[in-house]
């Protein structure tokens, strides 16, 4: 019923938090998408992140991000709204006002409104920004590394045409998801219904490359196209030879890259920009863009396609345990297929420090 007089001060983590201490505040310095932007319009919304309720709202300065709290008496902010001028976000509670900054600039129960409001009245506000039709925030000041650079979102030309997913909701961790979208191994026994092919499940030794910001691979595979009933053995399948190159960023963003050239020498390219957000340490947001130069694309075609691939893949991915990822590489059994996932846990722990000792060994 009360918190302890001797309480610790707080800390910037969440009640309850799921993850590590040190692996929270690692996080926590990555810029995470939370929401698409289209999603914040005239009013606050809440969103989870590392076990955190944020709240994101939109003045006329631009989009912000806090703390979904209340530094008065802890109401969520996210059930309040924009004062008249949509320049401050109100607490629906006692009707304190706060800028794009955080920063309280109206108690309306002051007797005496010119009187001056102290400017350690902020909120826990948290860097946020806008790129790709997606709301980014990072919580700490400095980030670790930059957003995703992914330039032909934004100056793709009419050659080529955008469709943005649903956002998707997985039961298992970020690192889980990133693991199983940039493994090819699972293609010919998972994606039965749509381009895995069973009849050749080989995979070839690809070429695996460090980069700056990431892990790249590129191989060929035999996919089988269209949608298929059953477990997609019968019949007879078309198929066609397509190069599957995946560009990690780290942590938790990747640009697939398809590419099929047609019988009249034309390349077909299709990105598949895939990026999972930790809510907590088991439970993960999952926001997706498609672009694409086949001529005569549509949007409900290429979104239904990636809907059932995704449907292909989430009760495997949510059934695998630990839903968090084992960084102890020896752990798990590994297979020659998996040297990207391999690399991507060694750098989870080299690179950035993730895993305490007694986890990573």
């Amino acid at each position: 019923m009360f918190l302890p007089t001797d309480q610790n001060a707080y800390r910037g983590l969440p009640a309850n938090c799921t993850f590590e201490e040190g692996d929270w505040h690692i996080l926590a310095s990555f810029w995470h998408p939370v929401a698409f932007s289209t999603d914040v319009g005239d009013k606050p919304i809440r969103v989870k992140l590392l076990d955190m309720d944020v709240v994101i709202y939109r003045t006329v300065d631009g989009i912000s991000a806090a703390r979904d709290i209340c530094i008065h008496r802890g109401a969520a902010l996210s059930l309040g709204w924009l004062d008249e001028d949509r320049k401050n976000l109100v607490c629906p509670f006692h009707g304190l006002h706060y800028d794009h900054t955080g920063r309280c600039t109206k108690i309306p129960s002051l007797p005496d409104q010119s009187q001056e409001i102290p400017s350690n009245l902020c909120l826990d506000s948290y860097q946020a920004v806008e790129r790709y039709g997606l709301v980014w925030i990072c919580m700490k000041e400095e980030a670790t590394r930059p957003i995703p650079e992914w330039p032909l979102l934004e100056n793709g030309g009419d050659e080529w045409s955008t469709f943005t997913m649903p956002e998707g909701h997985w039961n298992t961790s970020a690192a889980r998801h990133v693991e199983n979208f940039n493994d090819v191994a699972h293609f010919s026994w998972v994606h039965v219904r749509t381009f895995g092919n069973r009849n050749q499940p080989e995979i070839p030794n690809y070429e695996l490359k460090r980069t700056e910001t990431g892990l790249w691979i590129r191989l060929p595979y035999p996919e089988v196209t269209g949608l298929r009933k059953g477990d997609g053995t019968d019949g007879e399948d078309v198929v066609r030879d397509v190069f599957y190159t995946k560009d990690l960023t780290y942590p938790f963003a990747t640009d697939l890259i398809l590419e099929f050239t047609r019988e009249d020498g034309v390349q077909e390219l299709t990105h598949i920009y895939d990026v999972a957000t930790p809510k907590s340490a088991r439970e993960t947001a999952i926001f997706q863009l498609i672009q694409t130069n086949v001529p005569g694309a549509k949007a409900e075609d290429f979104q239904h396609y990636q809907g059932v691939v995704n449907s292909e893949d989430v009760p495997i991915v949510e059934s695998q345990k630990p839903e968090e990822l084992p960084l102890n590489i020896a752990s798990e059994i590994h297979i020659p297929a998996d040297k990207m996932s391999i690399q991507y846990r060694k750098d989870l722990i080299n690179v950035f420090g993730l895993g305490s000792p007694s986890m990573t060994g």
